[in-house]
């Protein structure tokens, strides 16, 4: 026990038992969540400015299959979202627009799905915590009413109350701050997909746009 009577980190962690193993795993879970996130949802992998400039190139040229090729070279959103126009033009010189929109629409349409996906699983911690840290609630209740039994010392009693109260209170406020920190972060992940979502579809439809005016 650390001075002054305040436990440390690992004290209050051994005192929460598995419960609050399982809190520490979560919480490690959305920190990765997170630290992915920073790296994989913003313009530079969603939308990078040199790709979309080789695009527009190609698309001002009118050239579906250099546009193709780019995309293919490219693993982000945009280019997977204009690649499914560029393969609908390569595999049809007479797709209408509105065909190339509907390409365009249905693949828009699923790469902002796989983004919404993407950060409800920090949703899901956020979910789960709690009710893991309840769980050792229960847990901690039920060892402290056990040590109550007539049969067990009043040494035995007072250590069992006090080890099953701090267990049942470790893990409740170890639940709660790991569902709450995820529940924040998750809402500022949700306003930035969906700002970054409209500002992909703007990047595609400037290329897309572009290109069916020289077709």
């Amino acid at each position: 026990m650390a001075k002054g009577g305040k436990l440390t980190l690992a004290e209050i962690i051994g005192k929460g038992g598995a419960p609050m193993w399982g809190i520490v795993v979560l919480s490690f879970v959305g920190l990765f969540l997170i630290v992915y996130y920073l790296l994989s949802i913003r313009s530079g992998a969603l939308y990078p400015k040199a790709f979309l400039r080789q695009a527009e190139d190609a698309a001002a040229a009118g050239d579906a299959e250099a546009l193709r090729v780019i995309c293919s070279e490219n693993e982000s959103a945009a280019a997977r979202i204009i690649g499914a126009a560029a393969e609908h033009v390569v595999g049809d010189a007479s797709a209408s627009y509105a065909a190339i929109h509907d390409a365009v629409e249905d693949e828009g349409a699923r790469q902002a799905g796989i983004l919404w996906q993407r950060i409800q699983y920090l949703m899901d911690v956020a979910i789960v915590a709690p009710m893991v840290g309840l769980f050792g609630t229960v847990l901690g209740m039920m060892t402290a009413f056990g040590g109550i039994d007539d049969t067990v010392s009043i040494i035995d009693k007072t250590r069992a109350l006090t080890g099953g109260v701090g267990q049942a209170m470790y893990t409740t406020a170890g639940g709660l701050v790991v569902g709450i920190t995820a529940m924040v972060v998750h809402s500022i992940f949700r306003g930035w997909v969906h700002r970054h979502i409209g500002r992909l579809e703007l990047a595609c439809s400037r290329v897309i746009r572009r290109f069916v005016s020289q077709g």
